[in-house]
């Protein structure tokens, strides 16, 4: 599903009008009831409740008054509140608030602290508040009035059903500066924003509704806007079907290069979450002192030339070209350690490999310091970094990268010439043409080492099953955050380990096939 930024939706609105015919005053309308029948989905029936509608002086303000109509026609009893004066109200805004004062429910004008009374009285006496304070129209943070009343509509402890966004949340990013309306719902309008999804605020969203107001097709699929988010029945399409007579070389054969003598366990790991992510034959390429306990008994194992700590050393290069030959798909960096030597000896194979690489851990460490080697890469690499790692590869800061992870991704896509799966809480999937997915599976519980290692194995193992790299990146990433998902659920979110997680990658892919798997967003 697409995901808007304000932009995008002020295309969207001028392209209905322009294009289809489609008045603003008709989607206001379309709002109006999508907003009525997504609190009686959710909530319940509105007849004989009391609901407060709290509108702004703009667009959004304008659907609130709609919506309170509706409402009405719906058996509720409701009182408006408009943050300015009726002076303030331009098109179609003041016509669905002068519809209001001819039904006799005139909007009461908010326009100082002494009208927060009778805002106060108003949300305490509701059993259901409606924020339309601020759309997309509006930036962070809330001034004055608007955030006052806010603050009012949180303190009184009712549902609150925020329109198009919370009020205060910024669309584009999810950023909170000051107060922000805490909703028990939000009814996305045409498309869902940014803000939404991602972190922090999607933790005041509450449940997500996407109503289409009866928008054409080919405005909700406009491939100008850049980023989506992937639903469950959306990953579920790319989970690869094998044909009856499949045998394990046609599965795929994925070479693991992992592991260091500090650090067996992230190539056990890595090497497990290959063979449970599907592939038919896991080798596991790693230094010969690695070869300690936890590895599964199917996977197969190419001991390496090390270095005297016991780090891969560059004389294994020639047996891993040779090794990756026979393979449909790789994975190299995790535990292999940062020796130069072995630096150099993954920048080359980097450089060399004629087949897909998933680029993780110590392996981003050493491309740092040499990215420009992908841009010559004979076959397409996924990056998995982390926030710092991220950093690292864009010589910027944790900070930078955190403050807009979609715009990080993004760039590092582009720069890099590779996919970039940037980890992290929404997980952010880029391709180097700056098509933007955000994974709405994971948890906090899943910030724990070793579960890197099992998303790197895991993707391998789908690449190595021929399905398209961004593809494998995609369902990789979502069902490696529904297995800690399903840790978290069955354990506790504290005590989740990386293996864990592994093992529960089977049964995220029988949820993601069977349907069971909650939507981050629903269409009314």
């Amino acid at each position: 599903m697409r995901l808007a930024t304000a932009a995008d939706i002020k295309r969207m609105d001028e392209r209905a009008e322009k294009e289809f015919g489609l008045s603003r005053l008709l989607l206001m309308e379309n709002a109006g009831i999508s907003v009525v029948l997504a609190i009686e989905r959710v909530l319940g029936s509105v007849e004989g409740k009391r609901v407060a509608i709290f509108c702004g002086r703009g667009g959004n303000g304008g659907d609130g008054f709609c919506a309170a109509r509706h409402l009405v026609s719906h058996g509720a009893s409701i009182v408006t509140g408009l943050v300015g004066t009726r002076g303030d109200l331009k098109d179609e805004t003041l016509a669905n608030w002068a519809i209001l004062d001819k039904m006799g429910l005139t909007p009461v004008e908010v326009k100082g602290e002494g009208d927060l009374p009778w805002v106060r009285a108003a949300a305490g006496a509701a059993d259901i508040l409606v924020d339309a304070l601020l759309g997309v129209g509006g930036r962070p943070p809330l001034k004055g009035m608007m955030d006052s009343v806010a603050q009012a509509m949180n303190a009184a402890g009712k549902p609150i059903v925020s329109i198009d966004l919370p009020s205060g949340l910024d669309a584009d990013t999810g950023t909170i500066l000051g107060n922000t309306v805490a909703a028990t719902m939000t009814v996305a309008l045409g498309l869902p924003k940014r803000g939404l999804i991602l972190y922090p605020g999607t933790l005041r969203v509450g449940r997500l509704v996407v109503a289409d107001l009866t928008l054409p097709i080919a405005l909700l699929t406009d491939p100008a806007i850049s980023a989506d988010v992937l639903l469950p029945e959306e990953a579920a399409e790319l989970v690869p079907v094998r044909h009856p007579q499949t045998h394990k070389h046609q599965v795929g054969r994925a070479l693991i290069v992992a592991g260091s003598r500090g650090m067996p366990g992230a190539a056990a790991l890595a090497a497990e979450a290959a063979l449970l992510g599907g592939a038919g034959m896991v080798y596991l390429a790693t230094p010969a002192s690695a070869l300690g306990g936890g590895r599964r008994a199917e996977v197969i194992v190419r001991p390496q030339a090390e270095t005297p700590g016991g780090n891969l050393s560059e004389a294994a290069l020639e047996d891993l070209r040779n090794s990756a030959k026979e393979m449909h798909a790789a994975a190299v960096g995790p535990g292999l350690g940062r020796e130069e030597t072995t630096k150099r000896a993954i920048l080359r194979l980097l450089e060399s490999l004629e087949i897909p690489v998933v680029v993780d851990a110590d392996a981003l460490t050493a491309l740092a310091a040499e990215p420009g080697i992908l841009r010559k890469s004979p076959a397409p690499r996924i990056l998995t970094p982390h926030s710092g790692e991220m950093a690292r590869l864009l010589n910027t800061t944790v900070e930078a990268v955190e403050a807009d992870r979609l715009e990080a991704a993004k760039r590092g896509a582009r720069e890099l010439n590779a996919i970039v799966l940037l980890k992290g809480a929404r997980t952010v999937v880029a391709e180097p043409g700056g098509r933007l997915f955000v994974i709405a599976t994971g948890n906090p519980g899943m910030a724990t080492a070793g579960t890197g290692d099992v998303l790197t194995g895991l993707i391998a193992a789908l690449l190595a099953q021929r399905i398209p790299p961004i593809s494998a990146a995609l369902l990789g990433a979502h069902v490696h955050g529904l297995a800690g998902d399903i840790a978290r659920n069955e354990l506790t979110e504290v005590s989740v380990t990386a293996s864990d997680v592994a093992a529960r990658i089977s049964a995220a892919f029988k949820r993601l096939l069977d349907g069971g798997e909650p939507s981050p967003a629903r269409r009314t």
